[in-house]
């Protein structure tokens, strides 16, 4: 585990729990393999919230918007995440998401690809599909309540307010979905759903 993505999960964790009642549920059936954790995106340390209940190190990805701003690039690489560009195929980026996978790793999506303005869950993308599909992996659905409410988009500081997060049954995605168009949106759309479910 990187030492920087331990100390601050292990660092934040208490107080995560303490200042939003933080509580997990379904963590204990996670895949001991590799596999892609999928969740909704309510807030800024919803990366947070989700790895708090995950033992494993997750890898999660980054707007290479976000990533090459602020001067915090040095601490992105450090925590691994895998930076992608948004609407675009990065060849680099697919081979480090796939090599990812390939080590036994766990890799952390938001398919939203955008903290919610609204609270309400916005259509996924469907290269999550493709990827977890080439890689042949699973998809975990995870769903996070009540971070919207405790730190929305446009909030300086975050509230006190309680925060769960529910993991669902791990989804298998058929081969065909690395290039089949239908079965990429059928399958997209069983995962949405799933979030939507866990996040109510």
């Amino acid at each position: 585990m990187p030492s920087l993505y331990a100390s601050m999960k292990f660092g934040l964790a208490p107080i995560a729990d303490w200042y939003f009642s933080l509580r997990g549920e379904g963590h204990d059936r996670l895949p001991a393999g590799p596999f892609i954790l999928a969740a909704n995106h309510s807030s800024m340390l919803d990366w947070l919230f989700v790895a708090r209940f995950v033992a494993r190190p997750v890898r999660f990805v980054l707007s290479r918007e976000f990533f090459d701003q602020y001067g915090f690039t040095w601490a992105y690489r450090s925590l691994g995440v895998i930076p992608i560009r948004d609407g675009a195929i990065e060849l680099s980026a697919v081979r480090q998401l796939l090599t990812t996978l390939k080590r036994g790793e766990i890799v952390g999506v938001f398919p939203e690809g955008r903290i919610t303005r609204d609270g309400a869950l916005a259509p996924g993308e469907p290269g999550i599909i493709a990827m977890a599909a080439r890689a042949g992996v699973p998809i975990v659905p995870a769903g996070v309540h009540g971070a919207f409410e405790a730190f929305p988009r446009e909030a300086r500081v975050p509230l006190p307010r309680p925060v769960r997060i529910r993991f669902g049954e791990p989804m298998a995605v058929p081969p065909a979905a690395v290039t089949d168009r239908d079965e990429q949106l059928r399958a997209l759309t069983s995962l949405m759903r799933a979030i939507d479910v866990l996040r109510s």
